[in-house]
């Protein structure tokens, strides 16, 4: 009986998101109220809330381990918009580094097919030019998971801590995992 309950409020939750969202795009409501519920923190947020709600036992001291780096080795990197391009001799499967949470798969105009992930220690990672989507939006990920796997023999990583793009001068290290 238990479970008809949660899925009920998540409907409702769902529901009502979308409703306030709705409202707002057609000017019923003054405020922009979709801010709050959009960002990738919130969803962060939902998601302990929900395991929480499930028993699931909740690691709160996740420590980002980079062991081996987060991508293989490299053959060149240069700056690009806010991040690099990585370029490698094969594709190669994008892994996830740690736990998180996938808050964008699509397509956009400067990057292509992208993939936004959220990791529990707070960085938010993105990964452009990729070629095959792997997971869907809104998808609890582990590390180690597939993420996407490259088309192309380059990829466009980004990546946001704290709210701040780190600078494409420590990506480099970032990626062999000294950057902690």
């Amino acid at each position: 009986m238990r479970w008809r309950v949660k899925w009920v409020v998540a409907v409702l939750f769902t529901v009502s998101v979308i409703g306030v969202a709705k409202l707002e795009s057609a000017g019923m409501i003054g405020k922009s109220v979709t801010q709050y519920v959009t960002t990738g923190e919130d969803f962060l947020t939902m998601k302990k809330w929900v395991s929480s709600m499930i028993n699931e036992p909740e690691d709160d001291t996740t420590i980002v381990s980079h062991e081996g780096g987060l991508l293989p080795t490299y053959e060149s990197m240069q700056p690009f918009k806010n991040g690099v391009l990585v370029s490698y001799a094969v594709p190669i499967a994008i892994q996830a580094q740690a736990d998180g949470i996938v808050v964008f798969t699509g397509s956009t105009r400067d990057t292509g097919k992208t993939v936004t992930v959220l990791y529990d220690d707070g960085d938010e990672v993105t990964y452009g030019f990729v070629g095959k989507f792997e997971k869907l939006p809104y998808t609890s990920v582990k590390k180690g998971d597939t993420l996407a796997l490259m088309d192309e023999e380059a990829i466009y990583i980004m990546v946001k801590r704290d709210g701040i793009h780190l600078d494409s001068s420590l990506l480099p290290a970032y990626l062999s995992g000294s950057v902690e």
